[in-house]
């Protein structure tokens, strides 16, 4: 299966707060097993933005994908949904 490259980025907005939506194409390395010496997943991940930074130690959501058509179509539901996304964050943190 052919990996195309990947980088799709969106900054999000509920009220007052910015979110960093991020979609990127990402090896996968795990060299002890043969298999996987070019394995390529994308992965869709969302972080906090705050005083102008993104806070990436602070993943609030991350989805992976095995295709770049899933990955397109999950990064958009991801804007999408994204208050719902923070909500259901939210909750589990507390």
């Amino acid at each position: 299966m052919e990996h195309h490259d990947l980088e799709l980025k969106h900054i999000a907005s509920l009220g007052d707060k910015r979110f960093f939506v991020s979609t990127i194409k990402m090896h996968v390395r795990h060299a002890w097993l043969n298999q996987h010496d070019n394995v390529y997943v994308y992965e869709t991940m969302i972080f906090k933005k705050e005083n102008g930074k993104v806070l990436y130690h602070e993943p609030i959501y991350n989805k992976r994908y095995s295709s770049y058509d899933m990955a397109i179509e999950g990064h958009q539901k991801a804007i999408l949904n994204i208050e719902e996304i923070v909500k259901k964050a939210q909750n589990d943190n507390n």
